[in-house]
């Protein structure tokens, strides 16, 4: 493999971390909706600020007039037993965004990605888990096409394998090799003669098997990221004896960390409007919403809803007849 091919290759291999990344990041910026912010506060920059640094300013720069921006920046000033009052943030080609966030003379309000004020850390963490089992998936692939080959005897050897293994890669029907050497391949492939000791087994053709492992592993990594933002997706099949309280056992816990989240931003939102007069509101994005909605909603699952009788047989509409009411003996009348 040449230099150029060897960066296409690593081009090729970043280029799917970083795709997987963007793929991470934009279900997660998605994940809540707002009215109100100001034009000079995209929503998706506001998000996207709290994701990869934690926390971010919101306030009035420098240069910026009455205008409200936001922008990545740091806790600065003092400690006083909490967190220090300052938090300097810069606003491209406009100026800072400084001052106090809480306190007697609060000017800005820093939003905060979650209680702790914490970076998304498992979206890098977990795109690269996934672009690794791409890889992994690409190697099964490509190696599948590979069958035995001769060890090479001299250069000429050497390039007929490198075109053969070449042309496989391609995706080749036919490898073609030079007939001046014909004679030399001939006392490899001819059956009497044949040694393992000749031939070079790149690969266990049997392996490709395990894709469907390795698609299944992806699938599960993609599931644990989306079941902590509130997607309810199993990351196991259903069992045999398997009641459904023991299937939806995760819903409540994948509604713990975007629930704390909503409220992060709520209490943002209701930061922005009392000390810049605004009207800012954020929820759910409906998918999350309905989710949300329709979990505090379910009833408890019944282990049946269907009549039974006293032995505990569930009645069949169709074959059992209609159960009649008891009547009470009479007394027999005269002459009876």
């Amino acid at each position: 493999m040449t230099r150029y091919e060897k960066r296409i290759q690593e081009f090729k291999n970043d280029n799917n971390l970083f795709r997987i990344l963007c793929e991470l990041f934009e279900m997660q910026i998605n994940q809540f909706v707002y009215e109100g912010l100001p034009d000079t506060i995209p929503a998706e920059f506001l998000e996207f600020f709290m994701l990869i640094n934690g926390t971010c300013a919101i306030g009035k720069a420098d240069n910026g007039g009455d205008n409200i921006y936001c922008a990545v920046g740091s806790y600065n000033d003092d400690y006083n037993g909490y967190l220090p009052k300052g938090y300097t943030a810069a606003v491209i080609d406009i100026g800072e965004i400084s001052g106090d966030w809480y306190g007697e003379n609060k000017t800005i309000v820093v939003a905060k990605n979650n209680v702790l004020g914490s970076r998304e850390m498992d979206i890098p963490f977990t795109a690269e888990i996934l672009s690794q089992v791409d890889i992994s998936e690409q190697c099964n692939v490509i190696f599948s096409r590979f069958c035995r080959l001769p060890f090479a005897e001299n250069d000429k050897e050497k390039a007929a394998i490198e075109s053969a293994i070449n042309s496989i890669i391609k995706g080749d029907l036919t490898a073609i090799a030079s007939r001046d050497i014909d004679t030399t391949f001939e006392k490899y492939l001819n059956d009497s003669i044949r040694k393992d000791d000749k031939f070079l087994d790149l690969v266990d053709v049997d392996k490709i098997d395990g894709l469907q492992y390795l698609n299944q592993y992806r699938d599960n990594v993609l599931k644990r990221f989306l079941l902590r933002r509130g997607y309810m997706v199993q990351t196991t099949a259903k069992l045999a004896q398997q009641t459904n309280s023991e299937i939806h056992g995760f819903d409540s816990y994948s509604l713990l960390y975007p629930l704390q989240q909503l409220k992060q931003r709520e209490k943002m939102c209701t930061e922005i409007n009392e000390l810049f007069g605004l009207n800012v509101s954020v929820s759910f994005n409906p998918i999350l919403k309905k989710v949300y909605r329709d979990y505090l909603t379910d009833p408890e699952p019944t282990e049946t809803n269907e009549p039974t009788d006293p032995d505990g047989r569930i009645n069949d509409p169709i074959t059992d007849p209609e159960p009649t009411e008891p009547t009470e003996p009479t007394e027999p009348k005269e002459g009876e």
